[in-house]
């Protein structure tokens, strides 16, 4: 089936942003974002908050990726509660109860941030997660397990979502995604150290990803009923890793690379 329309949430944020741009005049697109910032083209929508004339722009739409949440990893979880939980609970529904073909749900490297003082350690798709990191940003330290947990909630609900109504889900554990200025290797604060270094995604290898996401066929149960070896139980959920072909780190790129055909042309070293 073609891929006709796509919804992206968080539209006015930076991952949602960088996806607007590359997707634009190529899909048709509907934008929402609890502040649109004064663009006439996405729909202020708090998601917390279950509101059938947001829930109707779901109708009719191909792909759902969803970005819009509390960005700020060592928030508590009275901050997170309404953006992180009850909107990703809220637009999974949306979806399943629109038939929205597939879902592309913006998890976070921080759901395995617990393997950061593993030497050696190679994190694969079937390492159990270990959500929660402890880092230092701007002088401060931080601890993101309450966002990492809400993250790795996400993508238990996803699988639930793509076994009870069959939608596929794809859960990006997405990278390092600079914010606070250019996204390239050397605006990186050097105060977050290797671990995060180490999983930078460049702008260009994630908006690659995330295309991937919308566009590759999902391998299918085998002809004995056997999941493929990505399928975590079952052919319409995947977990992905997304990072940039930096060159020493712990992440394995196996699972895009296989079930997406994602090639990442950046590399954090060079």
């Amino acid at each position: 089936m073609p891929l006709r329309s796509i919804l992206i949430t968080g539209a006015a944020g930076n991952l949602g942003g960088k996806l607007r741009r590359h997707f634009a005049g190529r899909f048709s697109l509907r934008l929402i974002d609890a502040q649109p910032r004064g663009d006439p083209d996405i729909v202020a929508a708090n998601l917390a908050t279950w509101d059938e004339r947001w829930v109707s722009l779901f109708a009719g739409t191909d792909v759902v990726f969803h970005f819009a949440a509390d960005p700020e990893a060592y928030h508590p979880w009275p901050d997170l509660v309404g953006p992180n939980l009850d909107a990703m609970i809220h637009v999974y529904q949306a979806a399943a109860r629109q038939g929205v073909r597939r879902f592309v749900f913006a998890s976070s490297n921080h759901v395995m941030g617990g393997y950061q003082d593993d030497p050696g350690v190679r994190i694969t798709t079937d390492l159990p997660p270990r959500p929660g990191l402890r880092y230092v940003a701007h002088g401060h330290e931080r601890d993101s397990t309450a966002y990492a947990s809400a993250k790795l909630f996400g993508e238990r609900l996803g699988k639930c979502y793509a076994e009870s109504h069959g939608m596929e889900v794809i859960a990006a554990r997405i990278g390092w995604v600079y914010r606070g200025g250019p996204n390239e290797p050397a605006s990186l604060p050097a105060e977050r150290g290797p671990w995060f270094r180490l999983m930078w995604l460049s702008d260009r290898d994630f908006c690659h990803l995330m295309e991937r996401c919308a566009l590759a066929e999902l391998p299918e149960k085998s002809a004995a009923g056997a999941p493929l070896p990505h399928g975590r139980g079952s052919e319409k959920f995947v977990i992905v890793h997304g990072m940039s072909a930096n060159s020493g780190m712990a992440w394995d790129l196996e699972s895009p690379r296989r079930v997406l055909g994602y090639e990442p042309r950046d590399d954090v070293t060079k």
